[in-house]
């Protein structure tokens, strides 16, 4: 990857569809998108873009028209939902993490006072 990103660039990528399905975009477009943020070689995006926007599981026939109005694949659009939701839980296991560390310490602190009396 060239820079630090936090997300792998396969969900950078379905986060580009998902947003940009409403307007339409090209392979090109994706390619340019995910190459300014990460080090991935041209035919790993252009097997995503089959995969994930042409020929997503479940379907018989491919989408068709490239540059046109589309509703993105349920796949897709769970692959990025369920990311930022595993991201959230991360974030509240951590802080969970924290307060319950901060009451133990309250706790054995108040144990201490009240058994030196």
């Amino acid at each position: 990857m060239k820079k630090r990103q936090k997300e792998p660039w396969q969900i950078a990528a379905a986060r580009y569809c998902v947003n940009n399905s409403e307007k339409g975009f090209k392979l090109e477009d994706l390619q340019t998108y995910i190459k300014s943020r990460y080090s991935v070689h041209e035919s790993h995006i252009a097997s995503f873009f089959t995969e994930e926007i042409f020929y997503p599981q479940g379907r018989k026939f491919h989408r068709g028209a490239v540059n046109t109005k589309w509703i993105p694949p349920l796949d897709l659009v769970s692959k990025v939902t369920d990311y930022d939701e595993l991201k959230e839980a991360r974030k509240n296991a951590r802080s969970a993490f924290w307060l319950s560390m901060i009451a133990i310490i309250i706790s054995a602190v108040t144990l201490i006072i009240t058994t030196a009396r």
